[in-house]
């Protein structure tokens, strides 16, 4: 265009030469149209000039949009690092608005553990001039660091002309993408569990370590084979057939499999298979997760055997004979057969207990199990229920005198001599309960019910004998539940009493003190007797909390009648053999003494011949405690038991009691009075006092004066009464 302009130009200039050479007319004319023609061509030209111009204006602006709306940051950096040009996306990803970026240090963006290496980055861009990148993190406000990725490229000018020109590119999605397929990588080789990837042409993709570990096959040797591989054989196709089936209905099965390893043991696994499918719900492959549950069900096995056997004998326990017991009545049922159940208690088994140990009375169990098993046939069933008690199930009886048969069969076998490993020769017996089907009860609960009932009564008349159920015993053990019931509501109800009987010197004949003696009397059941309710808490454990509140009712009576001015006496309470053997009896008994204020040398404890031989050595510490405290201590009944005055000697007691069986007959039986006159003396020797039970006559008085009996109670004197009439008498004979 500038050559058109300079054409017209020297064009123009020819043509006033010409004019002034004197040009004619025609020249002239021409001359001025070839100028007008070439006045519209530049005219043309710079219309033309002007559309580009304006094209060129739209690029850039268009330009400068792309850049400042670009998916990537971009930066131009002086040659100090400072930022001159900043983009949208390099504002946002640093997190400063445009317009504060400009004359911003871009190394104050990035963390500072990264900034060793932006200035590396920096200096070989500036030795190589090639394009350089480098992944570095961001520090934001109020975030994070944030992950980028830069490509930087040297803009050449020399000095402190260059510049340096950035693309950041937003990487922090695929970093944390990286970081949790690392995670996931990690996870997967370290977990415990077994895991294989299958496409879905069931063909193996992938395998974890314990996958390998657990089947002892390499991922080498399993990827491209089946799950087939693993195949023990144990389940069937119709197993496989439901597990597919599920799978692709739910897409997802758990569940127990029997599998095989490379070895060829075949070994137990909970296996979970998901069906993965992509985003058009086309399976894509599926992921099994598998654990060896070997042990798992090994424990189980030896769980469920601890649950339904006795660990001592390995007999089968209450449980399984409950299990067992239910099966049989249902073959029973259907065959119409019958079966009996035996119920059996071991006699004297305490006295091996006590005399030498219980490792010697856990052998006894075990030998004991072990020939009532050999006396039984295969089809029948031993239990230990427990302590020294048995049971044993009877299944296809011909006829209910089988159960009497092999009843009198173990009562023989059990009374022959056991010997023991440690050299001693034992003695034990049994008595037997016997229940039938159907005669005795159509289930389970009331067949067991029933059996304990015979046994119950079996042990009452004598031991060492069997007894078979009757409706008697129905009544006499609804008898008994029902006693307790009432029990309890008359320990809640506050409906015992203590009735007090005197105790009596006999030299002086002056009431010296008083046996507190339990009452029962029932609004609707009237007066009940100690030896109906007494044997029913001692089997309930009711006795614990009946004998503390009896102890502590006669140390607060006691403390009342010292506040009111009476006599200053000794109070005589029971203890049970349960009191004494259980729990701690010396601190229940300090407890009680703090609580009342009754003085510990005005309480006197009577106990029981079996209560002190039961465990002799440990109730000498538990007497010696006793008398610590200053209590003092009796016999009870003495000659009902053990009936050593050899045994006594060892005891720290203070009195003994002569059952009133050797006083009743007195005078008239010559053997009591010998037996009395005995006991009295050795006791003396022993420097124990005594007691006389029972004494009703003036007769029984004179003879126990005669040989030096120190005291008595009975109703001589009077019977036991209530707290207020107690204290009346005792005033009217003082």
């Amino acid at each position: 265009m500038k050559k058109q302009t300079d054409v017209i130009a020297q064009q123009s200039e020819v043509a006033t030469n010409k004019i002034q050479a004197g040009l004619t007319s025609a020249e002239v004319e021409q001359l001025v149209h070839n100028l007008k023609v070439h006045q519209i061509e530049l005219e043309m030209q710079n219309d033309e000039l002007r559309k580009t111009q304006a094209e060129l204006e739209l690029l850039r602006a268009r330009y400068f949009d792309l850049y400042a709306m670009a998916p990537v940051g971009y930066l131009t950096l002086t040659a100090a690092g400072s930022i001159q040009e900043a983009n949208l996306m390099a504002a946002n990803l640093l997190g400063v608005t445009r317009n504060l970026l400009v004359k911003r240090l871009f190394s104050s963006f990035i963390l500072p553990a990264d900034q060793d290496k932006f200035y590396l980055l920096r200096k070989q861009l500036l030795q190589s001039n090639g394009p350089q990148t480098l992944e570095l993190r961001l520090v934001r406000p109020y975030g994070l660091p944030y992950w980028i990725q830069l490509e930087t490229n040297l803009i050449p000018g020399g000095g402190d002309h260059e510049m340096f020109r950035l693309v950041i590119s937003d990487i922090n999605q695929l970093k944390a993408m990286e970081q949790r397929l690392r995670q996931s990588a990690a996870m997967f080789e370290s977990a415990r569990e077994g895991v294989m990837v299958v496409d879905a042409d069931e063909c193996i993709l992938i395998v974890n370590r314990a996958f390998c570990d657990l089947t002892g096959y390499s991922s080498q040797e399993a990827l491209g084979q089946t799950p087939r591989l693993l195949q023990s054989g144990r389940q069937n196709k119709a197993f496989y057939a439901q597990m597919w089936a599920q799978i692709e209905t739910t897409g997802y099965w758990q569940g127990e499999i029997w599998n095989r390893r490379k070895s060829g043991e075949v070994y137990p696994q909970l296996l979970s298979i998901s069906a993965v499918k992509d985003q058009n719900q086309q399976l894509t492959h599926y992921v099994g997760v598998f654990s060896d549950i070997s042990q798992l069900k090994d424990a189980a096995e030896k769980l469920d055997y601890l649950a339904h056997h006795d660990p001592l004998t390995g007999l089968p326990n209450r449980l399984l004979l409950f299990a067992r017991l239910e099966h049989s009545l249902e073959v029973a049922r259907r065959d119409r057969k019958s079966l009996a159940l035996l119920m059996l208690d071991l006699d004297r088994f305490k006295d091996v207990n006590d005399s030498y140990g219980h490792l010697a009375g856990d052998e006894l169990l075990q030998l004991v199990a072990e020939r009532l098993t050999s006396r039984l046939r295969g089809i029948d069933t031993v239990t230990r229920l427990g302590g020294d008690e048995f049971a044993l199930l009877l299944e296809d009886l011909s006829h209910p005198q089988d159960a009497a048969l092999v009843a009198a069969e173990i009562i023989e076998a059990l009374s022959d001599p056991w010997r023991l490993s440690m050299g001693v020769e034992v003695r034990i017996g049994t008595s037997i309960g016997i229940s039938l089907y159907p005669q005795h009860g159509s289930s389970s609960e009331v067949l067991l019910q029933h059996a304990d009932a015979a046994l119950y009564l079996a042990k009452d008349e004598g031991r060492g004998i069997f007894k078979y159920f009757s409706d008697d015993l129905t009544i006499a053990a609804r008898r008994r539940l029902n006693l307790e019931a009432l029990l309890r509501r008359a320990l809640a109800n506050q409906e015992l009493k203590l009735y007090y009987q005197p105790q009596v010197d006999i030299a002086s004949g002056r009431i010296i003190g008083a046996e507190a003696l339990l009452r029962w009397q029932h609004e609707v059941e009237g007066f009940i007797p100690p030896d109906q309710f007494i044997p029913v808490a001692e089997e309930t454990g009711l006795i614990a909390e009946i004998g503390e509140w009896v102890l502590r009712e006669a140390c607060r009576q006691g403390h009342a009648w010292i506040a009111a001015g009476l006599p200053v006496l000794k109070l005589a309470v029971n203890l049970s053999s349960h009191q004494f053997r259980h729990g701690d009896i010396c601190a229940t008994l300090k407890t009680v003494l703090q609580d009342t204020g009754f003085p510990a040398q005005r309480l006197e404890l009577e106990l029981t011949e079996s209560a002190l031989m039961e465990r002799e050595a440990e109730a000498v510490l538990i007497l010696q405690k006793m008398r610590d405290l200053g209590v003092g201590l009796a016999i009870d009944d003495f000659g009902t038991g053990y009936s050593s005055l050899a045994y006594l000697k060892r005891f720290p007691l203070d009195v003994l009691k002569i059952d009133k069986a050797f006083i009743t007959d007195i005078p008239q039986n010559e053997d009591d009075k010998e037996i009395a006159a005995a006991i009295i003396a050795m006791a003396h020797i022993l420097r124990l006092k005594v007691l006389a039970e029972g004494v009703e006559t003036e007769e029984q008085i004179a003879f126990l004066q005669r040989t030096g009996c120190d005291l008595y109670q009975g109703y001589y004197m009077s019977p036991a009464l209530p707290a207020t009439d107690f204290a009346a008498l005792v005033q009217r004979t003082a």
